[in-house]
This record gives structure tokens, C-alpha cells and sequence, in this order.
């Protein structure tokens, strides 16, 4: 029996391809919101980027958010929308009172991408 090489090596053209890595979870808002002069059409959370410190200031902001408001729990926090909002905000690098500004669809899933990493799902 006589054996045949084959050759098996691919040529690829990658001139065109571009390599995207994002992490954390992109929101397109369904209306754009003005914050700083600025027209803000889709949210970058990306919670898995925060440190330490980034997270003990959210505890202050967080307290900062709801100040004003009745029956906050800190101990459930984490179940709270306005902390949730703060931890998304802080994620995508935006003020914490933009989250307000937004529809109740966007904040929604929004504060939705931040329940999904503190539940370990992101």
C-alpha cells in the first residue's frame, strides 16, 4: 500500500476580520438619554472589572441614592433596585443618578445585568 501526504495547512485571509472582545453585558437603550451634555444610546456594564474599592464606594452611593426614601433595608440591599442601579452605574463608568433618567425597560434590565452577576449567572 503506498501512503499519500496530504497537505492539510489552510490558508485564511484575515485582512478583513477584525477581533472584538467586550466583556460585561451592552444595552441599547430604547431612547437615549442627555446626561452632561452628552446623548447616551447604549450602556456598558461591565461589573466584573470593579475592585475592591470601587465596591465599598458603592455602599456610599447607594446610600446616597435612596437618602430620602422610606422602608430601605440596608441588610437587603442587595435586593434593592436603587443598589442595584448604583453597582450597574458604577459598571458602566456613568453617575449613578443617569440610572433615573432612564425608561423603566432600560433601567429594568439594566439593574437586571447587575442582579445577574451578584447571583453569579454573568
Amino acid at each position: 500500500m503506498s501512503e499519500k501526504t496530504i497537505n492539510t495547512e489552510k490558508v485564511v485571509n484575515t485582512e478583513n476580520l477584525e477581533e472584538v472582545k467586550q466583556a460585561g453585558t451592552v444595552i441599547k437603550l430604547s431612547r437615549p438619554v442627555v446626561w452632561e451634555d452628552a446623548e447616551i444610546k447604549e450602556l456598558r456594564i461591565d461589573i466584573a472589572t470593579l475592585s475592591g474599592d470601587d465596591i465599598m464606594d458603592i455602599e456610599s452611593d447607594f446610600m446616597d441614592f435612596v437618602r430620602g426614601q422610606r422602608n430601605v433595608y440596608v441588610a437587603f440591599k442587595v435586593d434593592h433596585p436603587g443598589y442595584l442601579a448604583v453597582l450597574a452605574a458604577k459598571g458602566a463608568g456613568v453617575h449613578p443618578n443617569l440610572m433615573k433618567k432612564l425608561s423603566a425597560r432600560d433601567f429594568l434590565k439594566a439593574t437586571g445585568a447587575a442582579k445577574d452577576f451578584l447571583n453569579g449567572l454573568v
